[in-house]
């Protein structure tokens, strides 16, 4: 690709990301969403949250193969596990960091 073609698709991709982001900044109040998607959009963040963490502590890269293949006994899934309990029990961000991380910890000692 010349300097000349890189430029050209910068400047495309730059305009179409604003077009569709401001979209909704031009409409303004103008732009009605109903209820329900307002109420399912309120979830998208934990939804967006899950899905690039659950990968993370599910699935382990095989060294010999270079696949993912899928480990229950990960030190990750122990500190997600422990977080979760110990966000349950106490109801504390400085709680649940604290209990993932030690249990994080111990088991990549342990195992």
């Amino acid at each position: 690709m010349s300097t000349l073609e890189l430029w050209i698709a910068f400047i495309g991709l730059m305009f179409v990301t604003l077009i569709t982001r401001g979209f909704f900044l031009l409409a303004g109040s103008k732009f009605h969403v109903s209820e329900t998607t307002q109420e399912f959009l309120r979830h998208a963040p934990t939804a967006a949250l899950i899905a690039i963490v659950l990968p993370e502590v599910l699935f382990i890269k095989d060294a010999s193969s270079q696949l993912f293949e899928l480990h229950l006994f990960s030190p990750q899934l122990f500190g997600v596990v422990a977080a979760g309990i110990g966000f349950l029990a106490t109801k504390s961000m400085l709680a649940t960091i604290f209990f993932g991380m030690l249990a994080f910890t111990a088991a990549r000692l342990l195992i």
